[in-house]
């Protein structure tokens, strides 16, 4: 399956953060791409587990249980 491509690059050429760096998740399908980056409370993630199945579902599941 195709869900589509979108390239966003990340640049590190701005001024100095005061908030903590991101835990960041690689995934590689050809390219190396972000998948998910987790900062405090914050997550993301570049995928759609609601299209995987059981697998997915229970991954939100999880997810959902830690709020």
């Amino acid at each position: 399956h195709s869900y589509g491509v979108r390239d966003f690059p990340l640049a590190n050429d701005g001024p100095p953060s005061p908030l903590p760096k991101p835990l960041v998740t690689w995934a590689e399908h050809g390219d190396r791409f972000v998948a998910g980056v987790e900062n405090g409370p914050l997550s993301a993630t570049q995928f759609h587990p609601e299209k995987s199945g059981d697998a997915g579902a229970q991954l939100l599941t999880n997810w959902l249980n830690t709020l």
